[in-house]
């Protein structure tokens, strides 16, 4: 069987190596798999960190959940 869980989340520009990157910040706990790890998206390069504000908030306006969806052997149990 299969389960899916969800979270509201939010997209934020940050850095690495002077490089600007996407990091996905969640809210709550609702993802008991993703607690405690960091999900991002790397950029091409070029890319500004202004051009990378925009991608960002053009995501935030228009993504509602990050979802996750597991095999209820893998872990994630409910």
């Amino acid at each position: 069987m299969r389960k899916t869980v969800r979270s509201n989340c939010r997209f934020m520009v940050q850095q690495a190596g002077g490089k600007p990157f996407l990091a996905v910040q969640l809210f709550h706990d609702t993802i008991p798999l993703l607690k405690g790890a960091s999900l991002g998206f790397d950029l091409l390069g070029g890319i500004s960190v202004e051009q990378a504000k925009k991608l960002a908030e053009m995501l935030n306006e228009h993504v509602l959940e990050l979802f996750l969806t597991t095999d209820e052997k893998s872990g994630e149990g409910g």
